[in-house]
């Protein structure tokens, strides 16, 4: 895809696939909370007619030049170049075989976050056999708030790529901002491989069963099944030659493995190597996991 090409594919269009609807419109403008000006309630606001946008941080532009500051804003290569790869990939994934729902206003607010520490999520990590050192490394206590009931609960966070945090609990999951992806990289710089599971449990069950802290290979977790329309943005033509799925053995899951596949056709280079065989008797990773240390104590 080249420049003038994409700058034709409608912003708003874009936005959608990553999740993110208008707060508000006005005949052809279109109000978002922008993503990197959230901490001032900032805006961003798109023409549909001139399809371009508008942010009081960075005055306003194209598709690309914003595609550039999202990806810069995720903490991935930013050049024109990769803006356009983005591009593509999002155009040709759109598609799948599972699809994200509307996007709906965030309800649950940051207090604050701080290392875990909290008797309950320390119980909960212990039960579910994961070390408490190896949960600090990827997790943080959330103190939130449900906006509708007023409530403020604790929960376990995992930052995603656009800034919120997954929370998780024995007992709930939520979101703080719109659901999205979390992206952890390898230890391996341009590494061979990716793996991608669904919740953050079933990674660090692969760590714990490892006994390792890290993966050579870089890490997608979705978080939730609507988040898997984003993952192609994170693979198409980086250059992985094999992407290992951790997906439950479930009807989503096997849906979702299947999209991943059929995804992967256009990546020549790419391989596809389902893991679900590994532990093909249980729900997911993370149950085998427990099985499995459940026989050892």
């Amino acid at each position: 895809m080249d420049l003038e090409h994409a700058n034709t594919i409608p912003i708003s269009e874009i936005l959608g696939k990553l999740d993110l609807q208008p707060l508000r419109s006005e005949g052809p403008v279109l109000y978002y909370s922008s993503l990197w000006g959230r901490k001032h309630q900032t805006t961003l606001t798109v023409h549909t007619i001139t399809n371009r946008w508008s942010d009081p941080n960075m005055s306003d532009g194209t598709l690309v030049e914003w595609v550039v500051h999202y990806l810069r804003f995720c903490g991935e290569a930013h050049t024109e170049r990769d803006a356009l790869r983005w591009i593509t990939n999002m155009s040709v994934g759109s598609s799948g075989l599972v699809a994200a729902p509307p996007g709906q206003p965030p309800r649950v607010d940051l207090r604050h976050k701080k290392t875990i520490q909290y008797p309950g999520l320390l119980h909960y990590l212990h039960r579910e056999g994961i070390a408490l050192p190896l949960a600090r490394q990827y997790l943080k206590e959330i103190h939130a708030r449900n906006r509708q009931t007023g409530k403020d609960f604790i929960a376990l966070g995992l930052l995603t790529v656009d800034g919120g945090f997954a929370l998780r609990t024995a007992y709930l999951k939520r979101s703080i901002g719109q659901p999205a992806i979390s992206f952890i990289r390898g230890r391996m710089p341009k590494p061979k491989g990716i793996h991608l599971f669904k919740e953050v449990l079933d990674f660090l069950s692969v760590l714990s069963h490892l006994n390792r802290t890290t993966l050579d290979e870089d890490v997608i977790i979705l978080n939730a099944w609507s988040c898997l329309a984003q993952v192609p943005a994170y693979i198409h033509q980086y250059g992985y030659q094999t992407m290992y799925t951790w997906l439950d053995n479930t009807e989503q899951g096997q849906q979702a493995t299947a999209y991943v596949g059929q995804f992967l056709q256009i990546e020549a280079n790419t391989r596809h190597q389902p893991m679900n065989k590994l532990y093909a008797a249980h729900h997911c990773v993370h149950t085998w996991y427990r099985h499995l240390a459940h026989q050892t104590t």
